[in-house]
């Protein structure tokens, strides 16, 4: 009993830091009761903490498509130009779509010369 005591002390000590090794993730969510307007929290954990998003639209980079039935958004990440912060999470909010739009949205998040960084998919 002893034993088992201490190894579920040490996963509950342990379990939070494998959560946040991966970083927040992105979501999105109506912002009406009957659908509406979809807003987008998009995350992107940086290699240092002097990275911003320096901006975000609707639509795939260059040379990228999505499948049918996806809202393809670019996100460019790139040196802050307030300098550097305290965390290496980049967060942009944006508005995406509306009512009766797409389900799922497809995150390009690239750098300032269109190099894909990363590319993540939210349900909406």
């Amino acid at each position: 009993m002893k034993y088992f005591a201490l190894a579920a002390l040490a996963l509950a000590l342990v379990l939070p830091d494998l959560a946040l090794a991966q970083g927040p993730g992105s979501y999105a969510r109506r912002t009406g009761p009957y659908g509406g307007a979809i807003q987008l929290t998009a995350n992107y954990v940086a290699r240092d903490t002097c990275q911003a998003a320096l901006s975000a639209r609707r639509g795939a980079p260059a040379g990228q498509t999505v499948e049918t039935f996806t809202i393809p958004v670019t996100i460019i990440i790139g040196p802050n130009p307030k300098g550097c912060g305290d965390s290496r999470v980049v967060t942009r909010i944006m508005t995406v779509g509306g009512p009766g739009d797409r389900p799922l949205i497809q995150i390009f998040f690239v750098d300032p010369s269109g190099r894909i960084l990363k590319v993540e998919k939210v349900a909406s």
